[in-house]
């Protein structure tokens, strides 16, 4: 699963470059990417994984700053936060998945 979560960080960090490609302005490109490489840091390197959901906060700024102005670019900012946020859930089901499997081994000795 944590494999599966880090792919996803991989497609929302290419969907982030991506708009770089439908005239999106250079700013709210560098927010999307740094805001995916923030949360896929954050989710991988703290205790509590759920604290990674914080890059949708910079998204949601691109979003908004994007106003309807590039249909294609509001598309890849939607697209990226569905992929960060089931990337940080795959995350937190892998670590509870692991935990579980330490308490059948607790269990079985």
């Amino acid at each position: 699963m944590r494999q599966f979560s880090n792919t996803l960080f991989g497609l929302a960090f290419g969907s982030a470059l991506m708009m770089k490609s439908f005239a999106v302005q250079d700013e709210l490109v560098g927010l999307a990417v740094f805001s995916v490489l923030l949360s896929a840091i954050l989710t991988n390197f703290m205790w509590i994984r759920s604290i990674g959901i914080a890059g949708i906060s910079g998204l949601s700024l691109v979003y908004m700053k994007l106003g309807g102005s590039s249909l294609p670019g509001t598309i890849l900012t939607v697209i990226t936060a569905v992929l960060l946020s089931s990337a940080v859930l795959f995350a937190i089901y892998a670590d509870i998945s692991i935990s579980k499997q330490g308490e059948e081994y607790k269990h079985e000795v």
